[in-house]
C-alpha cells in the first residue's frame, strides 16, 4: 500500500526531491491554484508559463494535460488552457462523495489504530495548528494530507483507498478554497481534533460522524467562497461559453486576446 506513486498522489502538495522537470512544474502550478494565485476561470498564457517555469512548450502542455486529468485545468478548443471552474452544485456533489468515502476510511482505521498511528496523527495535528497560526495554507494542506494519508493507507481496503486517491486533487482544491474563508482554520483544527479523539477511543461510529461533520463544514466554507467567485467573475466570463460563441454573419470573430482571427 505504501508504494511511492501511491503516496505521491495522496500528497499532492509537496514537491518530491526526485521530481522531474515536468513533475515539478505540475506541483508548482497545482500549488498556485491551491493558494488562489491562479483563480478559477483564469486563462493561462502558455508563453508566460514557459518562461516562469523554464519549460519548453511541449513539456508545458504535458504538465497541463496532467492537471486536466486531475480536473484542475480545462483545455478548451479555440480558447486554450484555463483554471477549472466548479459550480456550487459541483462543490456539493464532490463533498457528498468525499464524506461517504472518508467517513468509511476513518471508521475502518479507528478499529485498529495503533499507538504509533495515534502518535503520528497527533504530530500532524500539532503541525496543522502551527501552520494555522502562521497563516500558511500550503502548510495546512500538507499537514492535513499527512493526517489523512495514514488513515487512507491503513483503512484495510485498497479499492476504497484508490477511489479516495482519484479525488485527491479536487479535494485538496476544495479544502484550499475552504481555507480562504475567514475564520474557518480554527474550526477546521477543532474538527480534525475531534476525529483524532474518536480514533484514540477506537470508536468507529464516532469517528465516522466526526469525519462527516468536518466535511460538511468544509463544504459550507468552500461553497461560500465559490459563490463569491461566481459573483465577482459573472457568468459572461465563462470560457466555455465564449469558446462556443458563434461567428457573426459577415463579421470577423475575435479571439480571447481581442485579435482578429
Amino acid at each position: 500500500m505504501a508504494d511511492s506513486a501511491y503516496v505521491r498522489r495522496l500528497d499532492a502538495v509537496s514537491v518530491p526531491a526526485t521530481a522531474t522537470t515536468i513533475e515539478r512544474a505540475i506541483c508548482e502550478l497545482r500549488n498556485a491554484i491551491m493558494q488562489g494565485e491562479l483563480r478559477p476561470g483564469q486563462k493561462l498564457i502558455e508563453a508566460k508559463l514557459c518562461r516562469s517555469l523554464d519549460l519548453s512548450r511541449p513539456s508545458l502542455r504535458e504538465a497541463l494535460r496532467a492537471l486536466e486529468a486531475e480536473k484542475l485545468i480545462e483545455l478548451i478548443p479555440n480558447f486554450g488552457p484555463s483554471v477549472a471552474r466548479l459550480s456550487c452544485e459541483d462543490v456539493e456533489s464532490i463533498h457528498e462523495v468525499w464524506a461517504l468515502l472518508t467517513g468509511e476510511t476513518v471508521a475502518r482505521f479507528a478499529r485498529n489504530a495503533t499507538k504509533a498511528d495515534i502518535a503520528r496523527l497527533t504530530q500532524d495535528l500539532r503541525s496543522l495548528k502551527q501552520h494555522i497560526e502562521t497563516n500558511s495554507p500550503l502548510g495546512q494542506l500538507a499537514a492535513t494530507n499527512s493526517f489523512f494519508t495514514l488513515i487512507t493507507q491503513q483503512c484495510s481496503n485498497r479499492t476504497l483507498a484508490e477511489v479516495v486517491v482519484s479525488l485527491v486533487s479536487r479535494i485538496n482544491f476544495l479544502r484550499a478554497q475552504a481555507l480562504l474563508h475567514p475564520g474557518w482554520g480554527v474550526v477546521y483544527a477543532a474538527e480534525i481534533e475531534a476525529i483524532l479523539a474518536a480514533i484514540k477511543a477506537h470508536d468507529p461510529e464516532l469517528a465516522r460522524k466526526a469525519a462527516r461533520k468536518h466535511i460538511a463544514s468544509a463544504c459550507e466554507a468552500a461553497t461560500q467562497v465559490t459563490r463569491l467567485h461566481e459573483l465577482s467573475s459573472g457568468s459572461a466570463a465563462d470560457p466555455k461559453q465564449r469558446a462556443k460563441r458563434p461567428r457573426r454573419a459577415g463579421g470577423v470573430r475575435r479571439g480571447p486576446s481581442g485579435k482578429r482571427r
